[in-house]
């Protein structure tokens, strides 16, 4: 029973990413976008949050070239020049008399504003696993299942983001979604804690430069969260078991649908996505 109602999950999950998607591409300025009279609307939040998500990817692309090149600094002049220089930076930008830098050729861009843009009010009361299994599941089972699978990845994620300082806030979702994703398209091994981690800072600093998203209510900002977490979810269960059976055809399904959910929640082809050298790389 349980591998009949997993198996429907899949063509559930596999129609929704790639519905929706379209539905988006073609009517992005309607009321009606993403499919918001057939659920998805509950899931995901606002149209108005959808509409910001377009912009987000390429602002974190920027982002992460910045943490790139901030990379190479410390590989040239080290870790203690490249900090100073940055202090002296912010220095200057607080209003500090400007004084000439210790090392003029290393050009350091001014401290990003935090802002806290992605970071929410949780309400207790919210249900995404009830939302998230009404709109995928058609069958108790599938529906039981897709609770099962929020449920449980919902709780791993709590545990690893909380000491991270990630909780509560939709770039840690949102980077939890990337890695399962990434890995599930391309068929690797997930990237290393400091990758990750560099990730998660550029879409952090990413959602603070989008003005837009200071006007994103705390719940629409926990149900994307929470959707971004679920898919995740959905991903590497399906993933896991067709890695542990063997199944070709099942890692080909949840390749298709991880491109298919990378298009929908990033805005973005899932071939710009790659590991490069231990980091995560946004082209």
């Amino acid at each position: 029973m349980k591998r009949t109602a997993h198996n429907n999950l899949i063509a559930c999950a596999f129609s929704f990413a790639f519905i929706f998607m379209s539905v988006g591409v073609a009517s992005a300025q309607t009321a009606n976008a993403y499919g918001y009279s057939t659920g998805y609307g509950t899931v995901y939040g606002s149209f108005g949050l959808a509409q910001t998500m377009q912009t987000m990817y390429n602002t974190a692309q920027m982002q992460m070239q910045k943490t790139m090149a901030r990379t190479a600094m410390i590989k040239r002049w080290g870790l203690a020049a490249v900090e100073k220089a940055e202090r002296e930076s912010s220095g200057k930008s607080s209003g500090a008399k400007a004084s000439a830098p210790s090392n003029p050729q290393i050009v350091v861009p001014p401290p990003r504003v935090v802002r806290n843009h992605g970071v929410f009010r949780p309400d207790p009361t919210a249900d995404t696993g009830k939302a998230l299994a009404d709109a995928l599941g058609e069958t108790p089972e599938e529906k039981a299942l897709i609770r099962q699978i929020y449920a449980g990845t919902k709780a791993a994620y709590e545990k690893e983001a909380a000491p991270k300082g990630w909780n509560n806030n939709i770039a840690g979702g949102l980077t939890l979604f990337t890695v399962a994703a990434m890995t599930v398209y391309r068929d690797v091994e997930a990237p290393s804690d400091d990758a990750v981690e560099t990730y998660y800072k550029a879409l952090n600093a990413a959602l603070d430069e989008i003005p837009a998203f200071a006007s994103v209510t705390n719940k629409d900002k926990q149900n994307f969260n929470n959707m971004t977490i679920a898919f995740a979810g959905l991903l590497l269960a399906g993933y896991t078991e067709g890695k542990q059976t063997g199944d070709a055809a099942t890692l080909e399904t949840y390749k298709k649908l991880a491109g298919g959910l990378i298009q929908l929640v990033l805005k973005t082809d899932p071939e710009n996505l790659r590991i490069e050298n231990g980091q995560i790389v946004m082209k």
